[in-house]
């Protein structure tokens, strides 16, 4: 109980330990998914299809440009431009081939944008809505054509049709330029004189492969383990992860009135939002036939009588992981912010950088002061701790005195240390509680920092231009071996530590100094500020202060 380095060791190892697991990846096969709408017939729930439409949030204004444009196939793209993006719909199917991030780089310094959509690029990542139809609808359908385009109190709303001999469709998209979600609505009409069985649908799909300039991420970068795959939300389970490796085994399928999927990467998101008050299927397959995976929702097979039409709304979220944003679109969007099991100390942690960086306008102090605030709360525990290691360094000369008197009777010397700890009201167990507090915060910012895009390419002080990833100087890093260094010296040594395990302990810091150069400067700061702080602490108890 006495060996606080032995304590240290065994954490040390829990951390790297940590990292090691959360970096292995099970493995992925290059696909995508099918929408499984061939098997929509078996689903029959007990509810009338209908639609709600959702009000657009935010203030009106901006005014949105319009273009026509070609796709790398050659097919017709209708251009929507806005301050916040750049989408472009397929005229073909009407599906979401291109969106464009104006607000957030592709790479700093890059001068490309990032791409949520881009049918023809290396991920190939689209979003395609609709309706499947029996075998009695004659679906050679012409291209879409811009019917009508309407400013609404938030933003425009562009109405796209085509039509088959049977059948005409309408999709409607409402825009708020200033967010990144949309509300789409599909209406179809039967212009036969005979029933038409159709079922409504949306889906995202995207091969495996990671966003560009993550695949080749160094050990540490929150990129390694940032979760990529399918998320579904439903009643019975309101978050769960259902990764490509499981889609590749099993399909998933579940019936749900209320809720959501998405497709998650590093730092951003599509979503999925279906009109919550009927039955929806959500499905997650992987294609048999092309390099993709499909998430998305179907709804209940209808019948259109002649002449007669239907439709059905549904919200779509595509962009940052930033909680206020996707709080917009649906109030549960928001645990797509996934910081783990440590989610009751991650989220508290994010609230108080959020306030701090409100404050000081910059991520860098904001973890600074939170990792003060953290001490201060833990201050009470500490003070107990440090307060006990100082008057361990006080009873050394002791210890080695009973060391020296009993060294061929271990017994005799842990009974007489034992008593010198209970006649000096020492416990020498405490030497282990600052690294035992400090863990979970640490782990938890380390999420924090891995799901919080407002630290993606946030500069700090003159040569950190990113707190998410390394520090491109290393000067982070050969500080905290310093701090740690000086931890280290201002500890206790316990007499009768193993001499191996006592040099172990004295490279820790260089250790834990070539394990931060490759971590993110984010954390890496927070552990600087945190091992500064404790230094400070046990200097105020030292010996001659205990």
């Amino acid at each position: 109980m006495e060996n606080f380095q032995r304590y240290f060791l065994i954490a040390c190892v829990f951390i790297m330990s940590y990292f090691l697991v959360i970096r292995w990846e099970p493995p992925t096969a290059n696909t995508v998914f099918n929408d499984g709408l061939n098997e929509v017939s078996t689903y029959s729930p007990n509810e009338d299809f209908g639609f709600i439409d959702e009000s657009i949030q935010n203030e009106p204004e901006e005014v949105i440009s319009d273009s026509l444009t070609t796709s790398c196939a050659s097919t017709p793209l209708y251009e929507i431009d806005s301050s916040n993006w750049k989408i472009s719909i397929n005229l073909k199917d009407g599906s979401l081939d291109k969106a464009e991030l104006k607000k957030y780089p592709d790479e700093i310094g890059s001068g490309k944008n990032k791409f949520m959509f881009n049918a023809c690029g290396r991920n190939e990542y689209s979003q395609l809505s609709g309706f499947v139809f029996g075998k009695n609808a004659d679906q050679d359908f012409s291209s879409f054509k811009i019917e009508d385009i309407t400013k609404i109190p938030n933003g425009n709303r562009y109405t796209f049709s085509r039509e088959s001999s049977t059948i005409k469709e309408s999709k409607t998209i409402s825009f708020n330029p200033k967010n990144y979600f949309v509300e789409i609505k599909h209406v179809i009409k039967n212009l036969s004189s005979e029933v038409v069985n159709s079922s409504s649908y949306s889906k995202i799909e995207r091969n495996s492969l990671k966003p560009p300039g993550t695949e080749d991420a160094f050990f540490g970068d929150p990129a390694n383990f940032a979760y990529l795959g399918p998320v579904f939300s439903t009643e019975s389970d309101n978050y769960q992860k259902i990764n490509l490796g499981e889609l590749e085994q099993s399909d998933f399928k579940e019936n749900s009135i209320k809720g959501w999927t998405a497709f998650l990467e590093h730092y951003f998101l599509t979503a999925i939002i279906p009109d919550q008050e009927n039955i929806n299927v959500f499905v997650g397959k992987k294609n048999k036939t092309n390099e993709r995976f499909s998430v998305g929702f179907v709804g209940r097979p209808i019948k259109i009588q002649p002449y007669e039409e239907t439709s059905f709304t549904y919200s779509l979220y595509f962009g940052p992981k930033v909680q206020s944003e996707l709080s917009k679109a649906n109030n549960e969007l928001p645990l797509a912010v996934d910081y783990g099991f440590l989610y009751w100390i991650g989220q508290p942690m994010f609230l108080a950088m959020q306030f701090f960086f409100d404050l000081v306008g910059n991520w860098g102090w904001a973890i600074i002061l939170v990792t003060l605030l953290i001490k201060v709360i833990l201050w009470p525990l500490s003070y107990v701790s440090y307060k006990s290691m100082g008057k361990m360094r006080q009873i050394q000369p002791q210890l080695k005195d009973i060391q020296e008197r009993h060294s061929g009777d271990r017994q005799a010397m842990s009974q007489a240390m034992m008593k010198l700890y209970k006649d000096e009201k020492v416990n020498p167990a405490l030497g282990c509680l600052p690294m035992l507090l400090q863990m979970p915060f640490f782990l938890a910012f380390y999420w924090v920092l891995i799901e919080t895009v407002e630290l993606r390419y946030a500069p700090f002080l003159v040569w950190i231009t990113d707190l998410s990833s390394r520090d491109p100087l290393f000067i982070l890093p050969i500080l905290n071996i310093g701090a740690m260094w000086a931890m280290q010296m201002l500890q206790p040594q316990p007499a009768g530590i193993d001499p191996m395990q006592a040099k172990i302990f004295k490279f820790m810091p260089l250790i834990f100094g070539v394990m931060f150069a490759f971590f993110p400067a984010g954390l890496v700061l927070y552990w600087l500020i945190n091992s500064l702080v404790s230094a400070i602490q046990m200097l105020m108890h030292s010996p001659r202060n205990a």
